[in-house]
C-alpha cells in the first residue's frame, strides 16, 4: 500500500490530468448520445452494474444477488464480465451455470467468483457486445448483467445500477488521476438509480450520502452487505473462527473487510491490506504466514474474492477461513427491479 499513500501524495499535482481527462470522458459520452458512436442494443433486457470511482462500492455481490433473484423467478439470465486480470480476452463461456470452466488466471478472480457462486451462465469478454451476441445465442438469455458497466458505453442498457459505498465520499474526490473519480460528477444524472452499498457499516456516511445524490432526482436504495458464517478455505462448510486471527485482504476498498469485521466483534491480531486484484505468490504466502506466527495467531483470515486465488496454496494455509459477503437488498428493490423488466418485456 506503499504504492497508494505515494499516489495521494502526488494527487495533488496531477489535477490538469485529472480535469483533461474528465473532459474527454464527457465528450465521449456526448459522442455516444448523439450517434457519432454506434451503440448495440442486444435482444435481451440489459441490467448494467456499475460505479464512478475506481472500486470498492460492491458490485460483485450484487450482481450475484440479481443473477439469483433473477433465476428464482423463471427468468433467464446471464452475466457479461470482462474478466479482469484474466489471460482471456473473450468472448469465452466461464459457466454454464455450473460453475467455473477455467480457473481464476484465465478468467480473472471476479469472474472465477461469479461462475463459482452464480448458477447463472457467465460470458467472460473484453468485447461486452460480443458477451451479448454469444449469451443470448448460447443461453437464449432474457436478461443480461452487465459487470461494471457504467464506463462501457458500446452496450446499451435498460437499467442503469449506479453504486456507492457508504464508507466513502465520491464527493470529495477528483476524477483520475488526481482523485478516485473515473468520470466528473455531472454524469451521475445518466445513471438510473443510485444503489448505496455496505450501509450497515456505515450508517452515518449512507445518511450523508443519500441526502448529496436526492437532488439528482434518481431512486436511491439502501443496500446492507451482510458477511455469512466463515468457512475453512477450499472446504464451504461453515465452521467457528479460532479466536486469535490474522485478517489480510486485496479489495478495491479494504477498509469494508476490516469495518466489517468489528462488526462482528472479530478483533484480527493484526491485518494486512494488499492492492486489489494482488497476485499471490509463494513469497507473498510466505511473509503472511510469517506475520501471522509472529502476533501469535491461531488462523489466517481473508475475502471470497482473495480465497480463489488461493487454492493452490491450500496445503501452505491450512488454517486459513473464508468470510463471506452477500449484498440484502430490501423489497422495495426487489420490486424496482422486476418492474423496470416488466415494463420492456411484459415478464
Amino acid at each position: 500500500m506503499e504504492l497508494e499513500k505515494f499516489w495521494r501524495q502526488l494527487a495533488p499535482f496531477l489535477s490538469p490530468l485529472g480535469l483533461l481527462y474528465g473532459k474527454f470522458m464527457l465528450i465521449r459520452r456526448k459522442a455516444y448520445r448523439r450517434g457519432l458512436f454506434a451503440a448495440y442494443r442486444p435482444r435481451a433486457f440489459v441490467i448494467s452494474v456499475g460505479n464512478i470511482t475506481l472500486g470498492g462500492e460492491g458490485k460483485t455481490p450484487l450482481v450475484l444477488w440479481l443473477a439469483s433473484f433473477l433465476k428464482a423467478r423463471g427468468i433467464r439470465a446471464a452475466i457479461l464480465t470482462r474478466g479482469y486480470k484474466g489471460r482471456f480476452k473473450g468472448p469465452a463461456i466461464a459457466s454454464r451455470g455450473e460453475g467455473p470452466l477455467f480457473g481464476p488466471d484465465a478468467i480473472g478472480d471476479e469472474a472465477y467468483l461469479l461462475a463459482l457462486k452464480s448458477r447463472s451462465p457467465v460470458m467472460v469478454a473484453r468485447d461486452r457486445v460480443q458477451g451479448a451476441f454469444w449469451a443470448i445465442k448460447e443461453f437464449e438469455a432474457e436478461v443480461l448483467i452487465l459487470d461494471d458497466g457504467f464506463q462501457h458505453l458500446r452496450l446499451e442498457r435498460d437499467l442503469d445500477l449506479l453504486l456507492f459505498s457508504a464508507l466513502r465520499d465520491p464527493f470529495k474526490e477528483k476524477v483520475f488521476p488526481a482523485g478516485r473519480l473515473r468520470e466528473p460528477l455531472s454524469v451521475l444524472k445518466g445513471a438510473s438509480a443510485f444503489i448505496l452499498t455496505k450501509t450497515n457499516l456505515a450508517r452515518d456516511g449512507g445518511k450523508r450520502l443519500f441526502k448529496r445524490l436526492t437532488p439528482f432526482e434518481k431512486p436511491v436504495f439502501k443496500i446492507p452487505y451482510l458477511n455469512q458464517g466463515p468457512y475453512p478455505l477450499g472446504k464451504e462448510q461453515t465452521k467457528p473462527l479460532p479466536r486469535r486471527v490474522f485478517a489480510f485482504a486485496g479489495l478495491g476498498d479494504n477498509t469494508s473487510f476490516y469495518e466489517s469485521l468489528k462488526g462482528l466483534n472479530i478483533s484480527p491480531v493484526g491485518f494486512r491490506a494488499l492492492p486489489d486484484h494482488v497476485s499471490y505468490t509463494p513469497t507473498l504466502i510466505r511473509s503472511l504466514l510469517d506475520e501471522a506466527q509472529r502476533l501469535g495467531a491461531e488462523a489466517l483470515l481473508t475475502t471470497e474474492k482473495d480465497a480463489v486465488k488461493l487454492l493452490t496454496f491450500k496445503d501452505e494455509l491450512k488454517s486459513c477461513y473464508v468470510l463471506p459477503l452477500e449484498a440484502s437488498p430490501g423489497r422495495d428493490f426487489e420490486e424496482f427491479v422486476l418492474q423496470k423488466i416488466r415494463l420492456h418485456t411484459g415478464f
